[in-house]
């Protein structure tokens, strides 16, 4: 059988600033088989244009990650020869995620969601969660509270 060379996949992960880092520092921050080439953002203003700082993005990206606006998704995917974009958002409709699929579709990668599984940290100790439906619903205030409640029962962590 003779020896193949593995084709390193490049990736562009699409997102909302959270979910997509937590998946980037999950799955793909450490793996030599992928290379991200780049966040999108579409949600948090003045955001796009910014890295993904060099010390958070681990030893594979010496120089960061660019955080690029997703109007420029399908001119990523052309110039960098993009393989994947992965899906990063948690608050969108249907029907938005079926258009932005549709446009990495059509510029030519795969389009791929990461369920539970691949991007879910286990723990071993009991688990607070505060969600909501969309962003800008007010988790950061309600986790603050929750923090200060403890802090305050406990004396101090």
């Amino acid at each position: 059988m003779a020896n193949r060379v593995s084709k390193v996949i490049k990736v562009v992960i699409m997102g909302a600033a959270g979910r997509d880092f937590h998946n980037f520092n999950v799955v793909f921050r450490s793996d030599p088989d992928y290379r991200v080439m780049a966040f999108t953002a579409a949600q948090i203003p003045n955001i796009a244009g910014r890295m993904y700082p060099p010390a958070l993005a681990g030893a594979l990206y010496p120089d960061g990650i660019p955080i690029m606006p997703e109007e420029s998704l399908e001119t990523l995917i052309a110039d960098q020869a993009v393989d994947q974009v992965i899906f990063a958002y948690s608050d969108v409709s249907h029907e938005e995620l079926m258009h932005k699929a549709s446009r990495a579709l059509a510029a030519g990668a795969d389009f791929r969601l990461m369920g539970p599984h691949a991007t879910m940290l286990r723990s071993t100790k009991p688990v607070i969660s505060i969600c909501a439906v969309r962003t800008g619903a007010g988790k950061s205030p309600v986790a603050r509270h929750v923090v200060a409640g403890f802090a305050a029962s406990l004396g101090s962590f």
